[in-house]
């Protein structure tokens, strides 16, 4: 149970492709992968203290006035959900097995870290995730075959995606972000075994233990600073951050099935926390955990074909700007062209 996952066996699970020209040797490659469990574990410490942090300043604010309440509630909503959010992708590398080469430790830190708080399990989410890995933009694709839906189409008007992100940011959609997270929270046909009584053990003994020490008052805060940064801001960021993943793209070539995006300071902390920008190169490399990805860029901004090729946006305002002028493409066309890119 605790042997390290090897890089060849990140590679058969979540590979991009086998049959493309690997820009970075592989010795490099495995220089690169190699794991720092210390750096996942304050990754992780540092999102908690940040979201205690912007709650105690909130409640804080509540004593002032009404007006400082509700714009320090704001801020706040905002804040924890970029957190949350942060929280999502530190149990994104626990899925690739990133977070440490122990298993268990890797389980523990990705579950108890970030997922079950989040009220996902993080094996359910590797399960659909390697799939997306193995064949994104496709009819296989679990992510891509969720979101057949008017929203998921470009271009769009100025206008189309203003009111897309406000409903977004209102909850307007939190039916979608329920349904989203459901995936990820339980599967029927997926083997129990002992992390399931793990997660049931944890949340009786968390939710109890808060109930018992601060009674109603704990599930208010439950409720105002955790479920509705869940269902408000952090459904926009997902929502950003998968168009600027995955959508309003070429599809033609490997190095075009996704994007890499230079964010400004403020996007970086808002929408694309420890390194998730490097999106086309985690595609690449999946076993280069978050923290060695801009290193990692570096060497292949080396190789003339990724130079040419990759489809780099600046700025996630950029990526908008793409969105609202990309070629219209119906579903069979980006199957299509995918499939010939791989």
């Amino acid at each position: 149970m605790n042997a390290p996952a090897t890089i060849s066996e990140i590679s058969e699970n979540d590979q991009l492709a086998d049959d493309w020209n690997k820009p970075v040797s592989p010795e490099l490659i495995k220089q690169l992968s190699t794991l720092k469990t210390w750096r996942s574990v304050v990754g992780v410490l540092t999102e908690w203290v940040i979201i205690g942090t912007a709650i105690a300043l909130s409640w804080q604010l509540w004593s002032v006035n009404l007006a400082a309440g509700i714009v320090g509630y704001v801020a706040a909503v905002i804040l924890i959900g970029s957190r949350q959010h942060a929280l999502a992708i530190m149990m994104h590398e626990g899925a690739h097995y990133r977070i440490s080469s122990n298993r268990f430790w890797n389980e523990l830190i990705g579950q108890l870290g970030a997922a079950w708080l989040l009220l996902i399990d993080m094996r359910y989410y590797r399960q659909l995730h390697f799939s997306h890995h193995r064949t994104p933009n496709t009819e296989d694709d679990p992510d891509w075959e969720l979101r057949e839906t008017g929203d998921w189409s470009f271009p769009k008007t100025r206008t189309g995606l203003f009111f897309l992100f406000l409903g977004d940011t209102l909850g307007l959609r939190f039916l979608d972000q329920v349904q989203f997270f459901g995936r990820y929270t339980y599967q029927p046909a997926y083997p129990r075994g002992g992390w399931d009584f793990g997660k049931i053990a944890f949340y009786l003994v968390f939710f109890s233990a808060m109930t018992y020490c601060f009674g109603g008052f704990f599930w208010q805060l439950f409720m105002v600073y955790w479920i509705v940064p869940l269902l408000t801001w952090l459904k926009a960021v997902l929502r950003f951050r998968t168009i600027s993943e995955h959508y309003a793209l070429e599809y033609d070539h490997i190095y075009r099935e996704t994007r890499t995006t230079y964010p400004s300071w403020w996007e970086k902390i808002l929408f694309a926390p420890k390194n998730i920008n490097y999106h086309l190169d985690h595609h690449l490399y999946p076993s280069v955990p978050f923290y060695n990805l801009p290193r990692l860029h570096q060497h292949l901004l080396e190789n003339s074909d990724f130079q040419t090729n990759a489809h780099l946006t600046n700025t996630y305002l950029g990526v908008v700007r793409e969105c609202l002028h990309c070629a219209s493409l119906t579903r069979e066309d980006v199957t299509a062209k995918s499939a010939e890119a791989t």
